[in-house]
């Protein structure tokens, strides 16, 4: 496995002229995970704690190029997988680590903040290790999860799509004013039923293969 510390002290990211477009993503790859509906915001977390619901670390979407990068694992229980080996398929389980905090993508029965869905937040100990609520579907056309292709993860535990909507931003409205280190964030959240919110992209990222 890549060292966490070096992942997240990478500035310089692969994009399309390294890897292109349509390269299968392999376990040990990080990658930014970007929201289609809202023009490219980034799956990120770090920056607070929720005030409600858990009370654990909060995961937001910040604009374009504010992300943080995201390690592709196996999933809570399953055998670790060298590193650029393995290619990950469409329908395979996984988690994803966030690089410089090592808490697990996650999602659990609270209410999100703004929207009233299901909450989602980063969990985990300093290892990386959670539990089975970090573990996601990853829902994909062909054989392949792929560089660039859309994709959706679903929670395996609650059966809820990992979600965002450009309406449910974090602003003076609901209480996010001056100084608030998630303003102009949106709301990542959970819901049952996919849409065209439920849908992400990897483009950019360090993508590794055998």
């Amino acid at each position: 496995m890549i060292s966490r510390k070096i992942l997240g002290s990478v500035l310089l990211l692969f994009q399309s002229r390294v890897n292109s477009e349509g390269t299968p993503l392999s376990y040990g790859s990080a990658i930014r995970v970007s929201h289609v509906a809202s023009n490219g915001h980034e799956l990120e977390t770090g920056a607070i704690n929720f005030g409600s619901g858990s009370g654990q670390q909060a995961v937001t979407f910040p604009p374009r190029g504010e992300g943080s990068l995201w390690l592709i694992k196996t999933y809570n229980g399953q055998e670790h997988i060298s590193s650029g080996v393995t290619p990950v398929t469409c329908g395979s389980k996984i988690r994803l680590e966030h690089t410089g905090s090592s808490k697990n993508l996650h999602t659990h029965n609270f209410k999100s903040p703004i929207s009233g869905n299901q909450e989602v937040s980063a969990y985990g100990d300093d290892q990386g290790e959670g539990d089975d609520n970090d573990n996601w579907k990853v829902e994909c056309e062909g054989k392949y999860w792929v560089k660039g292709g859309i994709f959706q993860l679903r929670n395996v535990v609650t059966g809820v799509y990992l979600s965002g909507d450009p309406k449910h931003a974090f602003n003076s409205r609901n209480g996010c004013g001056n100084g608030c280190p998630v303003s102009g964030h949106l709301e990542a959240c959970a819901v049952r039923k996919s849409h065209s919110g439920t849908q992400f992209q990897a483009n950019v990222g360090i993508f590794l293969s055998k």
